[in-house]
C-alpha cells in the first residue's frame, strides 16, 4: 500500500506542472535506491507515471552522471534491471562526465541512446584522479564539493546545453525525510527554465520504503549509490554496507587505501573519516586486510618520491600548501635516503603519537615518519609548518601563485637556515643516487 507524505511546510511546491503541455522531463538518476525506484515504478506501473510524461515516454530523458568511482556492483545491477526497461520503453539514457578538473574542460557524454546495454563507470575524468594528483581526498564536513562537482555540475552544464531556453522538468530522487535538500535545491532554477520535481517525496517514501520496493520487485537489495572512497558512506549506519563491499570487491578498493596512504603522509590529520579516522584502520579492525595486502604489494612495485611538505596558516582551518618531490625512487631508496637526510641534517625522523585534532582515545597512530624542519604552533597565527616525508610518487608538484612570496616573508632566520641544510642535504643523496646507478649501469 503506498505510504502518504508526512504533514510538511507548504512554502516548496514539489510538483509545479498543473497544465498538459508537455516539456521534456529529466531524471537525475543517481543509482542509488530512491531514483531506481522512481524509474522503475514509472516504467512498469502506469499510475505511478505523471502527466508531465509522455504516454510513449518520448519526452523522458534519464540522465547519469558518472564519478568513475563507482563500485561496480551497482553498475551490474543497473544493468541488469534497469536498462531492459530503457530499451523496451525506448527511453533516452545519457551518460555525462568531466572532461578534467575545471569546467573550461567541459562535459564528456559517454553515451547517449535509446537501446542502452552498459553502462560506462570509469567516466572520462575520474574523481579520485583529481584527488589523487593534489595528494587530498574527498573532506567530511560542509558543502559536499566533491559530489557538486563531479556529478552536479556534470548534468547542470548537459541540460543548459540540451535544452537551451526552453522549459524543463527536473526530477530527482530526494526522499520524504529529505525536506531540507528540497527546500535548497527548489530555489535552484537555472533562470526560470528548471523545474524541479520529487516523485519520492510526493508518493510519501523513505529510502527503507524503496529498498523494500525493489526487494520485492526484482528480489535483490539495492544497495548504496556511492563512490568507493566516499566519507559520507563512512558514517555509523553506512559502514556495514561498505565495509561489505570492501571485503568483497579488495581490487576495486586497494588504490584508494593507497591515496589515503599519501594523503596522510602530506597530511597526517588527513584520515578519510576525518582527524585519526582513517580507513586503513579501520579495514584492519574490522579484519578486512585483502584490500590493504592488495594496496601494500602494489605500492612496493610503485615510484615513491621524497616529499617536502609545506603550510602556512592565516588561520585555524585556513592554510595554503606547497608541494615538492625532490627525490624519486623506489620505496627502499626512498626510505633510505631520508634517513640519510636526517643523519646528514642532525634532525631526527618522529612520528606523532597523538594526531592532531584527533580524538585523545580511540584515535589513529600516525605511521608516517618525517624530518620536521618546523611544526607549528597551535593557537598562534599565522603559523608555518614544513617537513620531508615519504610516499608513492602520485602526488604532483604544486604550489599556489602567492605561495613563495608568503612564505619568505615570514621566514625566520632560524628556519632558512635549517632550509638551508635540508636542500643541502637534498642534493647530497641525488648526488650519490645518481653515481650509483650511473656504476651500476658501467
Amino acid at each position: 500500500m503506498e505510504r502518504r507524505a508526512p504533514e510538511a511546510s507548504t512554502h516548496v511546491d514539489t510538483n509545479p506542472i498543473h497544465h498538459t503541455e508537455l516539456m521534456p522531463y529529466a531524471w537525475s538518476y543517481g543509482m542509488g535506491a530512491e531514483s531506481t525506484t522512481g524509474i522503475y515504478r514509472m516504467l512498469t506501473d502506469p499510475n505511478a507515471r505523471p502527466d508531465t510524461i509522455a504516454p510513449d515516454y518520448s519526452n523522458l530523458v534519464v540522465v547519469i552522471a558518472q564519478t568513475g568511482d563507482e563500485w561496480s556492483t551497482t553498475g551490474k545491477l543497473v544493468e541488469r534491471h534497469i536498462l531492459p526497461l530503457l530499451r523496451k520503453h525506448n527511453v533516452r539514457l545519457v551518460e555525462v562526465a568531466r572532461k578534467g578538473p575545471t569546467k573550461k574542460d567541459g562535459v564528456a557524454v559517454l553515451q547517449d541512446t535509446r537501446q542502452p546495454y552498459r553502462l560506462h563507470l570509469e567516466g572520462a575524468y575520474k574523481l579520485s584522479h583529481e584527488n589523487r594528483s593534489t595528494g587530498t581526498m574527498p573532506q567530511l564536513g560542509g558543502v559536499r564539493k566533491c559530489s557538486q562537482k563531479a556529478k552536479g555540475w556534470p548534468q547542470d552544464a548537459w541540460r543548459a546545453k540540451e535544452f537551451g531556453d526552453r522549459r524543463y522538468i527536473h526530477a530527482i530522487g530526494f526522499n520524504v525525510n529529505e525536506y531540507t535538500r528540497i527546500t535548497r535545491d527548489s530555489a535552484y532554477s537555472m533562470g526560470g527554465q528548471r523545474i524541479p520535481t520529487y516523485p519520492i517525496y510526493e508518493w510519501g517514501w523513505s529510502r527503507q520504503d524503496c529498498i523494500d520496493y525493489l526487494s520485492r520487485e526484482l528480489g535483490v537489495v539495492w544497495p548504496k549509490s556511492c563512490c568507493r572512497h566516499c566519507p559520507y558512506a563512512g558514517c555509523q549506519a553506512g559502514w556495514p554496507e561498505q565495509l561489505a563491499r570492501f571485503a568483497t570487491l579488495p581490487a576495486e578498493a586497494a588504490q584508494h587505501i593507497i591515496d589515503e596512504y599519501v594523503c596522510t603522509a602530506l597530511n597526517p590529520r588527513s584520515g578519510l573519516f576525518g582527524p585519526g579516522k582513517s580507513l586503513i584502520s579501520r579495514l584492519q579492525r574490522d579484519r578486512v586486510t585483502e584490500p590493504v595486502k592488495l594496496a601494500a604489494a602494489r605500492m612496493k612495485r610503485m615510484p615513491w618520491a621524497v616529499y617536502r611538505v609545506r603550510r602556512f596558516y592565516s588561520a585555524p582551518a585556513h592554510a595554503i600548501r606547497s608541494v615538492d618531490r625532490v627525490l624519486l625512487g623506489g620505496h627502499l631508496v626512498a626510505y633510505a635516503a631520508l634517513e640519510e637526510m636526517s643523519d646528514l641534517v642532525g634532525v631526527p625522523l618522529v612520528r606523532h603519537e597523538q594526531i592532531a585534532g584527533a580524538p585523545v582515545r580511540g584515535g589513529d597512530r600516525d605511521i608516517h615518519r618525517r624530518l620536521w624542519v618546523r611544526q607549528r604552533q597551535d593557537e598562534t597565527y599565522p603559523a608555518m609548518e614544513e617537513f620531508y616525508t615519504v610516499a608513492p610518487a602520485q602526488a604532483f608538484d604544486k604550489a599556489t601563485d602567492r605561495f613563495d612570496d608568503t612564505w619568505a616573508a615570514h621566514t625566520d632566520t632560524v628556519l632558512a637556515r635549517l632550509e638551508c641544510r635540508c636542500e643541502a642535504a637534498a642534493e647530497v643523496v641525488r648526488h650519490a643516487l645518481t653515481r650509483s646507478r650511473f656504476t651500476s649501469a658501467s
